[in-house]
């Protein structure tokens, strides 16, 4: 068992950070316009453009992940289907 953990463990961190998913994998899709406070952000940092979730927590205070961070953000609120 401890070898299998001792195996695994580094594993994950030789995964591809950006694992690309068109669907939802171990739930169901929100009824349209039922979570108004999710919010998407599209973040260019130099070249590369990322797309994060954060949660929307004050009028103009969005929560986000920490590596959620870039030179330029974009913050979409009340769309259902990006």
């Amino acid at each position: 068992m401890q070898v299998q953990i001792l195996l695994l463990f580094p594993m994950a961190f030789l995964l591809p950070p950006k694992a690309q998913a068109g669907e939802i994998i171990g739930g169901w899709e929100a009824r349209p316009h039922s979570r108004p406070y999710m919010a998407f952000l599209d973040i260019q940092r130099g070249k590369e453009t990322l797309r994060c979730g954060g949660f929307l927590v004050a009028e103009n205070f969005v929560l986000t992940a920490a590596h959620c961070q870039g030179d330029k953000i974009t913050v979409c609120l009340g769309a259902h289907d990006i």
